[in-house]
């Protein structure tokens, strides 16, 4: 009998919260964004109004949610008897994505956020041509992550890299925010050559000489080409 009441029970329940109008959504609130607005996120969530906040399917709401190119996390919380509370967590700006011909900023996930505008200061990553850069998709190729990765470790050693490409060879070339180029060749030993390419730096700056161009694929025998 307790079994059978509490399924019934259970039952009795579920229809309740699936046809009484006072679960139905009445108040949707958004917060934790900045970048897009409250109207954009209600739009792609898609609450239908005349279901029950408990029927409601919030791993559905949240994906919709997710399509926006500039949203990452999406939590919902149910608030009885008829709110729900979207938080957003919005992706951050991180570089220019060169593909030609196509530029786009994306997030340090590779994330296309929106075609690039032009008047951006953000690092610029260039990878192969022909890349899609659709805005919401992952741009996460071979070359695109190698140098968003060698870009977090130059940033690391206090190095402000503007442009980072890969050569015909494959090889890292990065322009300094002064116009400097640093060619470093395969990224295995990567640490080794921006100790090395810290110490040239190191000189330059000392002896207030301008220089062109640091040359560490040969590590062994640095090359460095003044102006």
């Amino acid at each position: 009998m307790p079994i059978a009441l509490a399924g019934l029970i259970a039952v009795a329940a579920g229809a309740f919260a699936s046809t009484w109008p006072g679960f139905d959504p009445r108040n949707v609130e958004v917060v934790g964004n900045r970048r897009v607005s409250a109207e954009q996120i209600l739009a792609a969530a898609g609450v239908a109004p005349h279901v029950s906040i408990w029927l409601q399917n919030m791993g559905a709401i949240a994906r919709r949610i997710q399509s926006i190119p500039y949203i990452g996390a999406v939590r919902i919380a149910r608030i009885p008897p008829a709110s729900l509370r979207i938080a957003v967590t919005e992706r951050e700006p991180f570089a220019i994505l060169r593909s030609a011909p196509e530029d786009a900023v994306v997030d340090r996930n590779l994330r296309v956020l929106e075609p690039a505008a032009g008047d951006e200061t953000l690092p610029e990553l260039i990878v192969r041509p022909g890349i899609a850069l659709r805005p919401g998709a992952f741009a996460a190729t071979r070359d695109a992550v190698e140098l968003r990765d060698a870009y977090e470790e130059i940033t690391m050693r206090q190095i402000e890299p503007r442009v980072l490409a890969l050569d015909r060879y494959g090889g890292l070339v990065v322009t300094l925010r002064d116009g400097l180029r640093v060619l470093f060749g395969q990224e295995n030993d990567l640490g080794q050559k921006l100790t090395l390419v810290d110490a040239i730096l190191a000189q330059v700056v000392r002896g207030q000489r301008r220089v062109a161009a640091i040359d560490v694929r040969a590590p062994a025998a640095p090359v460095v080409v003044y102006r």
